[in-house]
């Protein structure tokens, strides 16, 4: 039996939230900011000069890809490293198990197109991120076992499952080369609200 979902039910992945890991989580995040603040605000070299637009492609995981994927992210403004930019990347994650006691079979497979608006300070290498996306996805799940009566059930469809926030460090190559960043997404999630959502790392290419 397959049915479709029914285009306003969301596909929630939650975590337990707690104010002491709001608190946690927040201490790590300017923590690492006050680290780097030096490197971001007080970089005295001249900006790289060139007349295309800085781009980046790289792998991703965790973060906002929920479990793995890969991003093109590019900047808006002619000539440089800065500035506001837009990121597109598509990613997820597969789950599957058997509870041998009560012989129920799950699977679960998630396909992530995460979209986001961002904007980076740092005219050089290193640079702040922040931004703000969107997380549209596509699920599929699939069951059969005494939750079912052992008859086999598949259910699919796209929906958009919230948005996210993005706070983070960003070390980019001057002509091109290695990229990398390490970022916490925080999410808004339809039907769960605010989760911490996960920190993500990625790695990938620089070029102009």
């Amino acid at each position: 039996m397959k049915n479709r979902f029914a285009p306003s039910a969301p596909i929630a992945i939650t975590l337990p939230v707690s104010e002491r890991h709001i608190k946690t989580l927040i201490f790590f995040l300017l923590l690492a900011f006050s680290v780097f603040a030096g490197r971001l605000f007080g970089q005295s070299k001249p900006a790289p000069v060139f007349s295309g637009y800085h781009k980046n492609i790289y792998m991703e995981l965790l973060g906002s890809s929920v479990g793995g994927g890969v991003s093109f992210d590019m900047r808006l403004n002619r000539g440089r490293m800065d500035g506001i930019g837009f990121r597109a990347g598509i990613g997820g994650i597969h789950v599957s198990g058997t509870d041998f006691e009560t012989n129920n079979y799950v699977s679960l497979g998630i396909v992530t197109f995460p979209v986001e608006f961002n904007n980076l300070v740092g005219k050089r290498r290193s640079s702040f991120e922040a931004g703000i996306g969107l997380l549209p996805v596509y699920g599929a799940i699939a069951g059969q076992g005494e939750i079912t009566n052992y008859e086999y059930v598949q259910a699919d469809g796209f929906t958009l499952a919230g948005g996210y926030l993005t706070f983070g460090y960003r070390l980019q190559p001057l002509r091109n080369g290695f990229m990398m960043n390490f970022k916490w997404n925080p999410m808004f999630l339809r039907g769960a609200g605010f989760t911490t959502g996960w920190f993500g790392l990625g790695l990938g290419f620089g070029f102009k």
